[in-house]
């Protein structure tokens, strides 16, 4: 379908959270601004949501390439990246692709979408994508060749690079464990302040990586997550400065269990202290600081956890509601979080978050 709009004048409010029901399982998001988000899902559409007062505007855009397993179904998209120019989105499993659509002069999609980027290795596993201004992307997956997939484009996303895997000591991206990969579950593998940029693995060994020049070369740095297992490990991360982040995982097979799921930052990710030990939530997917807030306030969500908050660094959370998403972004101004989930796209407050 082709921009097609909808306008609800109600929604449903759980605990002060605005619920948008819309069919489909959303797993990114990526926040405009307090009135406008983009969101990704599994079946091959990309939507924008539009909030005006009471009104909400939405317009569902579906990719014209279809799952090469099953031509009735859409690429599954977990990751999303924004522009000034339009968005990108990673898709799982073989092949990979990047794909790139072009926003038109009122912000929405022009249709078809293209492929920037593809492989055709069997084990190509794409997890994230992040923009760090309008010429420079990084993407990221899982292993090939013996360490993380790495992309980068320095031209806007219209073309890519791999970065090499490391010889030694030598520039490019650290040899891999056994075992060591990374989750697509919320877009969050990914952060980036000023030219650092930091990616998150996870499974039998969950390890931070940190580049200071933009993707380039990469260093990686051992976590005191859970790790080990196939599900274990790191699932999100973000950083509020050069210095000071947060990454947050678990076990997927043991969402309930909240020890040594979360860890945090004070050297810009060469070490962590695991963090709330024992205490607040367990598993989560989707971990981010408030801007404006001096690495003080934090959202978490999950599945099927809800909402936490934190006011002090992650140290200590407090339940907020029980409604599961996959994926959480605050807007540039700090005052509004989105959220995507199964059937449903959210919209929080700040002031609804106790700020």
């Amino acid at each position: 379908m082709f921009g097609i709009l909808v306008l609800l004048s109600s929604c449903q409010v759980d605990e002060g959270l605005r619920i948008l029901p819309v069919e489909g399982s959303w797993r990114a998001v990526e926040a405009v601004s307090d009135s406008e988000a983009w969101c990704a899902s599994s079946t091959g559409h990309w939507r924008r949501v539009q909030v005006h007062g009471t009104v909400t505007a939405q317009a569902s855009f579906a990719d014209s390439l279809k799952a090469p397993t099953d031509s009735t179904v859409g690429l599954h998209y977990r990751g999303l990246a924004r522009t000034a120019h339009g968005l990108f989105g990673t898709v799982i499993g073989s092949p990979g692709f990047i794909r790139f659509a072009p926003f038109d002069e009122e912000g929405g999609l022009v249709l078809p979408r293209t492929s920037v980027w593809r492989e055709d290795h069997p084990a190509v596993f794409m997890d994230a994508i992040i923009a760090l201004d309008d010429k420079t992307l990084i993407a990221m997956g899982d292993p090939i060749s013996g360490c993380l997939t790495v992309l980068r484009s320095a031209d806007g996303g219209q073309s890519w690079t791999t970065v090499p895997c490391a010889v030694k000591d030598g520039p490019g991206v650290p040899t891999s464990r056994a075992g060591e990969a990374a989750f697509a579950a919320s877009n969050g593998n990914l952060c980036a302040v000023g030219d650092t940029v930091w990616m998150l693995s996870g499974g039998a060994a969950s390890r931070v990586y940190r580049s200071t020049d933009r993707g380039q070369s990469w260093t990686a740095f051992e976590t005191p997550l859970q790790q080990g297992g196939t599900m274990t490990g790191g699932f999100s991360m973000d950083f509020a400065d050069a210095f000071h982040g947060i990454i947050w995982g678990g076990n997927w097979e043991a969402k309930d269990d909240n020890t040594a799921r979360g860890a945090v930052t004070s050297d810009g990710g060469r070490t962590w202290e695991l963090t709330a030990e024992g205490q607040g939530p367990g598993y989560g997917s989707s971990v981010r600081f408030r801007p404006g807030s001096g690495g003080r306030q934090l959202a978490l969500v999950g599945t099927p956890g809800g909402i936490d908050v934190s006011d002090d660094g992650g140290h200590s959370w407090r339940h907020v509601s029980d409604s599961a998403f996959y994926a959480g972004r605050f807007s540039p101004s700090g005052e509004t979080l989105w959220l995507s989930g199964n059937g449903r796209i959210g919209r929080m407050s700040a002031r609804t978050l106790g700020w």
